[in-house]
Formats: C-alpha cells, structure tokens, sequence
C-alpha cells in the first residue's frame, strides 16, 4: 500500500493578530476624553476592532436516555447586529457532569456562523445533570459567563443493577447538598441607576432567590435604624419585586424579610449617599422616558449642570447628547423604534465621560418571525407516518436563512418556558446569568410579563463590556485569534538544564489515512505553533526536534487545556439524583464500556505473568503486530475501556484536575514517562498488560488511574526522539438519524423521545416546508420546534404542539 507524503513549512508565529480600524482623535489608554467626538470614537473602536460574539446550540431536546444521541446546531452571530458571524470558523461544545468532567468535547467547522453535529451519550452514563458549554476561540479574550450554557438531564434506569457503593454515596451527598442549597434563602436591593441617595425618592428593586438562583416568593417591612417602620413589600414575580421610599440623611435601613419557606432574616440596605444623581427609565408604547434627578446644593464642585445621556442598543452607541439640568431635573424622551430589540443601556455621565449612572431597559418590538401551519393530522398507531407543511409568513427573505428543526414526543402537562434562540440572543447571553423561565418573559400575560421583564433589567447588569473602561481608553487584551482550524503548539527545552533553548527545527508528522509531515522552527525561548491544520476526525500527531539537536537532549510539551478550568455551574435547573440505593437486580459486574468497545480479540493464555497483579487485559502483539503502526494504535483500539480526553489517555475517566489523570506507563516493570512508553517499537514489544480495577492497589497511589504495562522481546534501551499524541479534529457528524430507539423506555418513564431531527430545512419559493416522521402506539403529545436566523439577523422561532389522533380501541 502506498503511503502519500506532504511536507509543509511553517513560518513561526506567536501572536494574535487583530485588525485594528483607524479612528479620529487621540486614544491614550486611560485617560478620560476631552469631548462627545472622543467617547463616541472610543465605542465605535469597541465594536469594530473587538466584535463580540453570541452562541446557541439548537439541541433537539432536553433530558436524554444514556445510549441516545445529542443531535444539535449551533448558531454564532455577531452581538450586535445578530448577523450570522463570517470571522470564526471553530465553534468548541463541551459536555460536563457535576464533578466537572467531560463527558465529550467536540470541535464544530463553521460556516458563516452556522455548524451541526452530535453526541453520543454512552449507554452507561450515569443518571444526572449535565451542562453543555460553547464558544468560540475569540470569546476565550472575554467573559467566559457570556458563554452558551445550557442544562440537559440524562435518566438511565438500569444504572440502579451496576452501581458502585461509592457512587451511591456521592449521589446522596450531592442530594443533601441540593436540599441545603433549595432552603438556604437569599436577598438583595437594586436601587435604580445603581444609586441610593439622601433627601430624594428613590426606586429599589429587589430579588429573592434559594442558593441555586431559583425565585422565591418573599415579603417583608423596611425598618430604619430606630426600628421604625417604614414600607411593607412584597415579590412580584419569580421573587423580584420594588418599592419607592425616601431615605433621610444619616439614617440607615434594614429589610426583615419573610420567604415562602416560612424563614425569616434581615438584610441591610446599602447607605444612602448624601448627594448625587438618580436615574429613572419608564417604557410606553412609543417611547422611553428618562428622568434624572440630582441634589448637589446649587451644584456645587461635585456636581455637574452639564452631562451626557448615552444610549446603546446592544451596546452599540446609537445616541449621545449633551443635556442640562432644570432645576435640579433633567428629563428626555427617546423613541422606541430607534433601538432594536434586546437589552439597551441607558447612562448618564459626566461631561468628562465618567458613569455616574446606568440604567438598562428591554425592548421587544415583536418581530420573531412567524410560522403557520397549513397542514398537520398525527396518527398514534403502530408504523404510522406524519406530514406537515408549514409556511414562512415573510415572503421577502425566509430563503436566506438557517434553519433546524426538532419534532418531539412528550406529555403536554403546563405551560412551558425554556430558553429558546429569542431569550438566548435578546436576554441571557447579554447579561451573563441563566435566566429562570425566560419565554415567560416574551409569551406570557403582558401585563405581567413586562413588568417582570423590567424587574430582570433592575436587577441585573450588562456584561459584555466594562463601559468605564472603554471609555477609558482601556480595551480587552487580544489573546486569541480566528484560526482557520486546529492549531498544535508547545514548547522545546533542554532536559538537563535552565539555559534558553534557543531557535530549533521542530517536525511535525501527522497520520491519517495519509502521512502530512510539517516543519517550523521555535523562538528563542523554545515557543512553537503549527496553526491552521485541517483534520477530521482522530489522527495521531508524532512531534520531534531536528536529528541534529538530539545530542542536548531536547524535551517537547505539547500546549493543553487543564481539566481544572471545566466546573459545573450549579443553578435552579439541577435536580436531585435519582439513583440512591442499588436496584433489586443489582450485581457485582464491571461497569459497562462507555466509549470504547472490545474489537473481540481473543487472548490466548500464555506465560510471562505480571509481578504486580492479574491484569485485567492481556494483549500479546504475535497477533497484531502487522495490523498497527504505534503503541498508541493498539490502546486505541484494543484496550477496553480507555478514552482519550483533550489529548490525556484514560482508563478511569477524570479522578483529579490538578494533576494528571493517565494511569502509571512501565515497561519491562521500570516506570516510565508516556512519551517513552508511547514511542516502544511495535516491533519490540512482547505484551500489553492493563490494569484497571482494584489490582492497581498494589502500586500504591500512583496506581490510582490504573497502568499500562509494556514486556519486551528483549531490553533495548528506549531513547526520547519523538513525542506521540492522539488528537481530536474537526467533529464528522453523523449522517443519520435514528426515530425509533426504546419508545416503550420512553413512555414508561415519562421521558422525551425525538421523532425528527434536521438541521437544515429549506422553504420552497413559496415559502413552504414539508416534512414527515414516524409515530407508533407508544406516541404521547407531538411538539413541533423550528429555530434558526436569517443574513439580516432576524430571528425565528416557533413551538407548536400538533393534536393527535388516537385510535379508537
């Protein structure tokens, strides 16, 4: 067999490189500006020279059964114009447990923002809370809470028949942890503009959550420091409510507050400043009214007759005026239709640029695109088949979108209000925070939804950017790029001492279904990157310094995410565990495979018995040798049970996230580092012993992630010239999707089950979309969700449960 060969030079690079537009005006980095002129340049940089980013990943459901597939589509606009992103072409999804460890993380091509794939859950996941992270390499340089996180349940019923007496434990002290965290209640004020002050009335949200962030109904009296009472509250919604009330100089205020659980505690209130501004924003239907009140004594030096109003629409600078105070007051109407829907931000500042107040509001001017459905009749019997027709009502531009669809079997019990494409792009994702119920917010009672929408603007902020600091003349430090792919970097340098390494030739051989072999040369400290590589899939990435440098002993390390970055963020999404004691099948049997599978080698019983334990694989390489080309071949495919996670071999999964996680390499019984046990000739090797269960003991706690025991055919000493690691490319998604996976499992225990998935759907020129899945006798309720965005940044979304038609028994 021919083995093809391409060699490629690489130029060292060890920058990010950021196209930076030309502004007019100075820009010293802070130093507040001179003029209007100046602070409009400094957020103007802000959009242009540092675009944010928005994610969603459309996954077909929520909760899952272990052994299903996640199938999903993910979404990346521009923060701004929700324009679909044509900068990044790498799109990372990680799925993490509540231990932090992942479960699966896939890279995603990009194209124009838009990307597809899927996750298989492994049939012997355990049952419990995941969370899914995603983003792209260029939101790594800013707030990883802007991040896409979405929370998913996996149910796996037979989990009770294997189960470890260790897991049993963690998964009651996780429950009692939730128990805690449910009654353990909390509260805080939010004065509107973000200031309290003296000798005014002043506007004070309010938010009463559990530890989790769940809302809790709560009620209370506002005490001042005599014990007087003041005002009596209550929540309005989801635990947020506001009162008004006048706070007097010198005085201080407390809130004896009740919560719905019956408990009871104070809280105190911020002080209150003895002069400074208030600023106040009421939505009417046409516009917005922005009163601002201050109390600066003739205005004196601390105050300012003069100050700008700001207003941003998704953070982009859409007015900016300077305006003067009457008699202390200062008022301004802006129209509604000059700001877009989704979050705006609303500041005063001084004529300097400095914040003094900050006030967000949201704007919905209802233009979701909307669906009808022309044509639906669902049939509940066995191997019956469904068809829908659906129509875009705009007839202008529905063509140029991207759109998926997710047909889903389940009971229609209450009103549901889970996060969609609209809360993700026009909410959650410009505040940084999980938003509980957030389609309540868009499809709810209106007269209580939108005063509860403008309770979320009083009680949280805008994260995106810090306004002061751009304003400043400070901006984000530009740490990653837009690679066109994946990028191999590390670090060459002497084994035996400090000195700098020096500039070295680096190669670079990457094996696929073909051998590319790349060449770059390190800076003087060693650095080095192959950017821009294009592989799918697995592949295997064997790293050298040049022949001529082996005499200093050169070492390689390859750059890597540390698993102590991944954490599970708790929230009022996680529910308890539900598998705490051992089913009545219950049976000490090893733990099913979760990724790997046995390839059915049969292991013949032969001599050279392990000093350590009874392995508990033995793989004699007289059967293999010609079928691999590496020792990291053969774990690939002939261990059970060992994964490869982020470059890191395992055969335990995660047990640590400051230290390593691989199990103890040896070979002829000497401990050994990876590189050198990975780079064994095949060709020498006798066995391979794997221990992986309790034998590993014996080692001590080195053993605590098993070992990989290597016998040779003879005692060569083992040299370090090469450095060998399995890799992980761009994500090939599955080409199929598979309808009918367990539907009785589903139904018994009132699970989801997805009837179709596509990612892509496109509307005929009239604007139509038909489409058909299968139902059996086991089918409940039919819920239609069809997501996606346009090159306009116009989103759609829709949810519509379909009537079935039952058979008549």
């Amino acid at each position: 067999m021919m083995c093809l060969i391409k060699k490629h030079i690489f130029t060292p690079v060890f920058f990010v490189a950021v196209l930076f537009f030309s502004f007019q005006g100075p820009l010293a980095h802070g130093q507040l500006p001179d003029s209007r002129q100046e602070v409009l340049s400094r957020l103007e940089r802000m959009e242009a020279a540092y675009p944010q980013q928005k994610v969603f990943i459309h996954t077909d459901k929520e909760e899952y059964l272990a052994g299903e597939n996640i199938w999903m589509k993910g979404y990346v606009v521009n923060a701004t114009t929700h324009r679909p992103d044509t900068l990044s072409n790498n799109l990372y999804v990680e799925l993490i447990n509540t231990d932090g460890q992942p479960v699966s993380i896939l890279l995603l091509r990009l194209q124009n923002g838009i990307a597809h794939g899927d996750i298989t859950l492994p049939d012997s996941l355990s049952e419990g809370n995941y969370q899914m992270r995603a983003f792209t390499n260029w939101m790594n340089n800013f707030d990883e809470d802007l991040f896409f996180t979405k929370d998913i349940y996996v149910y796996n019923p037979i989990e009770e028949n294997f189960i470890r007496r260790w897991d049993v434990w963690k998964n009651r002290r996780f429950n009692r942890r939730i128990d805690k965290e449910q009654e353990n209640m909390q509260f805080a004020f939010f004065p509107e503009g973000g200031n309290l002050i003296s000798g005014l009335e002043n506007r004070v949200a309010f938010k009463a959550t559990n530890a989790l962030g769940a809302g809790v109904s709560a009620s209370g009296i506002l005490l001042d420091n005599q014990g007087k009472e003041i005002l009596e509250f209550s929540s309005h919604y989801n635990g947020m409510g506001y009162f008004s009330f006048v706070p007097e100089q010198g005085k201080s205020y407390e809130a004896v507050v009740t919560f719905e659980n019956g408990n009871e505690s104070d809280f105190k209130m911020p002080k209150a400043q003895p002069t400074g501004y208030l600023l106040f924003a009421d939505l009417y239907e046409e516009d917005i009214r922005v009163t601002v009140k201050a109390n600066f004594p003739a205005m004196d030096e601390n105050g300012y007759d003069d100050v700008f109003l700001l207003v941003q629409g998704r953070g982009r600078p859409l007015f900016l005026e300077k305006r003067s105070f009457n008699d202390h007051l200062l008022t301004h109407n802006f129209p509604l239709d000059v700001l877009p829907s989704g979050i705006s931000q609303i500041t005063l500042l001084n004529t300097k640029g400095k914040p003094l107040a900050q006030r967000l509001v949201f704007v919905n001017h209802k233009d979701i695109k909307k669906l009808d459905y022309i044509d639906s009749n669902v049939n509940v019997q066995e191997e019956a088949q469904t068809e829908v027709t659906i129509q875009f009502n705009d007839k202008v531009n529905f063509s140029d979108g991207n759109y998926s669809i997710a047909v889903i079997d389940s009971d229609k019990n209450s009103e549901q209000y889970d996060a969609n494409i609209v809360t993700e792009l026009l909410l959650s994702s410009d505040l940084g925070y999980v938003i509980e119920d957030p389609w309540f917010y868009f499809k709810g009672d209106p007269d209580i939804a939108g005063k509860a929408m403008d309770l979320v603007m009083l009680t949280h902020g805008w994260r995106r950017f810090d306004l002061e600091k751009v304003i400043a003349g400070e901006f984000p430090e530009i740490k990653y790029g837009f690679p066109n792919g994946i990028s191999i970097g590390g670090k060459v340098s002497p084994r035996s001492s400090g000195r700098e390494t020096g500039m070295v030739n680096v190669e670079l051989s990457v094996y696929q279904d073909e051998v590319d072999i790349y060449n770059t040369e390190t800076d003087r400290k060693g650095n080095f990157l192959f950017p821009n590589l294009d592989y799918e899939g697995y592949f295997t990435a064997n790293m050298r310094v040049d022949r001529r440098y082996d005499t200093r002993a050169m070492r390689i390390d390859m750059d890597s995410r540390s698993l102590d970055e991944l954490q599970y963020q708790k929230n009022f999404n996680t529910r308890k565990k539900q598998v705490t004691s051992r089913g009545d099948e219950w049976e000490r049997v090893s733990r099913p495979e979760t990724v790997m599978k046995s390839r059915g080698l049969i292991e013949p019983s032969r001599g050279g018995v392990s000093i350590y334990s009874d392995p508990d694989q033995v793989i004699y390489f007289e059967d293999i040798r010609r079928q691999h080309n590496s020792i990291m071949d053969v774990l690939r495919t002939r261990v059970r049970g060992l994964r490869v996670v982020g470059g890191e071999i395992m055969l335990r999964g995660p047990s640590s996230f400051r230290f390593s996680n691989e199990p103890v390499f040896m070979v002829d019984e000497v401990m050994v580092d990876r590189s050198t046990f990975l780079n064994t000739s095949i060709q020498e090797v006798e066995r391979l012993e794997v221990i992986s269960g309790p034998g590993s003991a014996i080692l001590g706690s080195r053993g605590a992630n098993g070992a990989l025991l290597i016998y040779t055919l003879r005692g060569d000493d083992h040299r370090h010239r090469s450095y060998e690691y399995l890799l992980k490319g761009f994500h090939i998604p599955s080409e199929t999707f598979e309808t009918k996976i367990n539907s009785d499992v589903h139904k018994r225990n009132n699970i989801q089950r997805t009837l179709l998935w596509e990612p892509y759907i496109n509307p005929d020129s009239n604007g139509n979309v038909s489409f058909s899945f299968s139902t059996d006798e086991f089918t409940r309720d039919v819920r239609v969700i069809i997501q996606g965005i346009d090159e306009n940044g116009r989103i759609t979304f829709s949810e519509q449960w379909l009537d079935a038609e039952k058979p008549i028994n």
